[in-house]
């Protein structure tokens, strides 16, 4: 999906000579929405230190309990909400990948950045730190009484059972001591931790072998191009289907498969992001503008806006930014 300016953070994390944010954020009881969708070139690694949090990258959903958290890829499109308007607090660290390399096209940058920035090496976004320390100290004291480990064992083993988890929501709660607003002191302690997180999250990785639109995806190209040129009109499912040719039971099929949501839900999410688009650059009455983007009921609009946004297009627009 096409990153659209108006849902770009316009926050600055750090410095030029030190790209690196802290966010310590707080939210009392009745708290709906924390932040709005929205994305950002830095990358992001957020924990939850209190209650639960509903996120949600692209299209896929994490509930985020105490001590567990996600990683989000630079120019992702995520929010996050309350459980139950429940109190909550979160760590965030956002980063440039100037911060762990300047030059992009270095060694170290095109071996370790450049393909994550890329998409073709996907890091795991959900962080969960689930199995109690005590369990893998006691697993490891037996381990050790039958062999001799090296580092690289001991690495071994530790992604096998998750330990590379607890290692990062470690790291990150180290850095959580530093303060929010004079990291300068701290510059030493960020970057090696940041290093450590992206190491662990590295082998991890699956690396993905991208081709201009393989497979499926190929297939579809000529569909969501309609549904993007003709969104705001009436478009049915025998209509979409018609242009493959397809049954319309083995388009959806092949749609979910390939997008991971139905062709109704990607037109919809599709035209309430471009309805964002008129609320933040036009004066246009929402009715007006619930039209334009392919709703005939704004009752309906209304709601596919709050399940889609997590607000009201009336809330939206008075936000102006997130």
């Amino acid at each position: 999906m096409a990153k659209k300016k108006q849902y770009e953070e316009k926050q600055q994390h750090g410095t030029v000579e030190l790209p690196v944010g802290l966010h310590k954020m707080s939210y009392p009881a009745g708290t709906d929405v924390i932040f709005y969708l929205h994305w950002h070139q830095e990358f992001e690694m957020l924990m939850v230190t209190e209650g639960e949090i509903d996120f949600e990258i692209e299209d896929r959903k994490y509930l985020l309990h105490e001590g567990e958290g996600v990683f989000i890829n630079s120019n992702l499109l995520h929010s996050a909400r309350t459980v139950d308007g429940k109190p909550c607090s979160f760590f965030a660290v956002d980063f440039h990948y100037q911060f762990l390399h300047e030059d992009i096209h270095s060694r170290f940058g095109r071996k370790y950045l450049k393909p994550v920035l890329d998409g073709k090496i996907v890091f795991p976004e959900f962080i969960s730190g689930e199995r109690p320390d005590e369990l893998y100290r006691t697993e490891f004291a037996e381990a050790g009484n039958k062999k001799r480990k090296t580092v690289q064992t001991a690495l071994e083993e530790e992604n096998e059972h998750g330990g590379w988890q607890r290692q990062i929501l470690g790291l990150l709660r180290e850095m959580y001591a530093c303060p929010e607003h004079d990291t300068e002191p701290y510059e030493l302690l960020l970057r090696s931790h940041v290093m450590g997180i992206w190491d662990r999250l590295n082998r991890q990785s699956i690396r993905i072998a991208k081709r201009d639109e393989p497979g499926e995806t190929g297939r579809l190209v000529p569909v969501i191009r309609y549904m993007k040129k003709n969104y705001a009109f009436d478009i049915s499912l025998s209509q979409l289907a018609e242009m493959l040719p397809m049954s319309e039971g083995q388009f959806c099929r092949v749609f979910k498969n390939t997008m991971k949501m139905s062709p109704m839900q990607y037109l919809m999410r599709y035209r309430i992001l471009q309805s964002c688009r008129l609320l933040q650059d036009t004066d246009k009455k929402i009715g007006e503008i619930a039209n334009m983007s392919g709703f005939n009921n704004i009752s309906y609009f209304n709601k596919v806006f709050l399940q889609t946004i997590g607000c009201t297009p009336g809330e939206y627009r008075n936000a102006g930014n997130y």
